[in-house]
């Protein structure tokens, strides 16, 4: 398991969005020297992000996505309707992949890339590569 530590602006925003917007549990949270939250971690199932009050960082956000596997008893289309409920804005809609996956995107308040997903479908690496070669279409399941 890898549990990716976020570098964020305000981590006390950052435990909000997770936990009142995304669902997420709120783990636990350390103060800095200053009393403001530090460090905090945040779960989804076995999705575990910590978020780390990090400065001088301005590329936050960039290059990086986080696919956030929920369980398979998990309903992700209630899930998807409860995160729009929130009023979160959705970046990518909830669909089924070309690769087996059901996801939708979001963006966490410091831009990083959240894709809350499921598998829904075994689909050969075969296929999934001549999709990537170019050799077939990009067809949703």
């Amino acid at each position: 398991m890898i549990a990716p530590i976020l570098a964020v602006n305000d981590v006390d925003a950052s435990v909000a969005f997770y936990t009142d917007k995304l669902g997420f549990k709120h783990d636990f949270s350390f103060d800095g020297p200053d009393g403001k939250s530090a460090f905090a971690f945040v779960s989804l199932g076995q999705c575990s992000i910590g978020l780390s009050r990090a400065q001088g960082l301005e590329a936050r956000g960039q290059g990086v996505v986080l696919m956030a596997y929920v369980p398979q008893d998990f309903d992700l289309e209630a899930y998807y309707a409860d995160v729009q409920a929130k009023g979160v804005a959705i970046v990518e809609p909830l669909q089924e992949q070309y690769w087996g996956d059901c996801s939708f995107t979001v963006h966490d308040p410091d831009g990083y890339v959240i894709c809350p997903t499921k598998t829904v479908k075994q689909v050969a690496m075969e296929e999934i590569a001549a999709v990537m070669r170019g050799e077939r279409e990009q067809q949703v399941l």
